[in-house]
C-alpha cells in the first residue's frame, strides 16, 4: 500500500505534514510517497534542503504532475473530480488540532484505502518525530555550525514573525519581546540572544537596544530563490539550537524550532 502526501503552506506546515504524514504511514504499514511542490516564497526542491529521510520506505519526490500541484483551495477543488479517480479516499486539510472527537485513524478507518492521499499543511496526528525525520543538507550545515559556535550556553532564541502575518504582529508585539529579554537579563548578566525575524529593521532595533547581546544573520536573498530558502532553513536550525525560544503566535516556525530542539518555547503575548 502507498500513501500519498501533498504537504502545502511554508517551510514549517510543510515538516510538521511530513513528519505527521510518516506516523500516519508507519501506523498501517505503508509506504509513502510525498509530492514535493515548487512555490512562490518555497522555491527550492527537498534535497536541495534536506538529505533523504531516512526511511526506505518514504520516498520524496518532485511533482511535475498537474494533478497534484495543490496549494490552496481553489486548486484542490479544481482538480477534485479528477483526483477522485485516482484515490479511493481523500483527506483534505486535515488538522488534529481541529478534531474533538475523532484522530485520524478514525477518520481513515481501521484498514485504510488502497489509494490515499493527504492533502494538508498542519499537524495530523501526535507521536510523530520531528527531530529525526529532517537533517540539512551539508552546505546548510556548516554555515549552521558557524553560527552555533558563537553561542554560549546561556543564548536564548527570539522568534519574532512580521511582514506579512497580522496575526503575529498583533497578538505578539514588539513591546512583550523587549519585556521578556529584559527579564531574561535580570536573571542571567551573561545571556545572549539569537534573534531570528523576517524583518531586518527588527534585527537592528534589538542590536540598538541589547548591545553585546545579539548574534543575528541577514537574509541577502528572498524566499523566491534557492539562497533565500537555505537561509530559512539556516535561521530555523539555529533558533532550535538555543536554550529555549521566546517566540510569535501563530507562526508555525517557532514551535517547529522548539520540536527540533526539543527545547521549551513561550509566547509573546498581547497584555488586553
Amino acid at each position: 500500500m502507498i500513501i500519498k502526501l501533498v504537504p502545502t503552506g511554508g517551510l514549517g506546515n510543510r515538516m510538521r505534514a511530513i513528519a505527521s504524514a510518516i506516523a500516519i504511514a508507519q501506523h498501517y504499514q505503508a509506504s509513502l510517497e510525498i509530492l514535493w511542490n515548487e512555490r512562490k516564497g518555497l522555491n527550492a526542491n527537498f534535497e536541495q534542503l534536506f538529505l533523504p529521510i531516512d526511511s526506505p520506505s518514504v520516498h520524496v519526490v518532485t511533482n511535475k504532475s498537474w494533478l497534484y500541484n495543490i496549494e490552496f483551495r481553489k486548486e484542490y477543488l479544481l482538480r477534485l473530480p479528477l483526483l477522485k479517480l485516482v484515490s479511493t479516499k481523500i483527506l483534505y486539510n486535515y488538522n488534529l488540532y481541529d478534531e474533538k472527537d475523532k484522530n485520524v485513524y478514525q477518520v481513515i478507518g481501521k484498514k485504510p484505502p488502497r489509494n490515499l492521499l493527504l492533502v494538508s499543511g498542519s499537524t495530523m496526528c501526535k507521536g510523530y518525530n520531528m527531530k529525526d525525520t529532517f537533517v540539512p543538507c551539508d552546505k546548510i550545515r556548516r554555515d549552521i555550525d558557524k553560527v552555533f559556535a558563537l553561542f554560549s550556553e546561556n543564548t536564548i532564541g527570539v522568534h519574532i514573525r512580521r511582514t506579512d502575518n497580522k496575526e503575529s504582529i498583533r497578538l505578539s508585539p514588539l513591546e512583550d519581546f523587549y519585556m521578556r529579554m529584559e527579564n531574561e537579563i535580570a536573571k542571567d548578566s551573561n545571556v545572549k540572544f539569537y534573534i531570528a525575524t523576517d524583518d531586518d529593521a527588527v534585527k537592528h532595533e534589538m542590536i540598538r537596544r541589547f548591545p553585546q547581546r545579539i548574534i543575528t544573520q541577514f537574509e541577502k536573498s528572498e524566499r523566491d530563490s534557492l539562497e533565500g530558502m537555505e537561509f530559512a532553513v539556516n535561521d530555523l536550525y539555529c533558533l532550535s539550537k538555543t536554550k529555549k525560544i521566546i517566540g510569535s503566535l501563530y507562526s508555525s516556525y517557532s514551535h517547529i524550532a522548539s520540536e527540533l530542539g526539543g527545547i521549551p518555547i513561550e509566547y509573546a503575548t498581547k497584555k488586553e
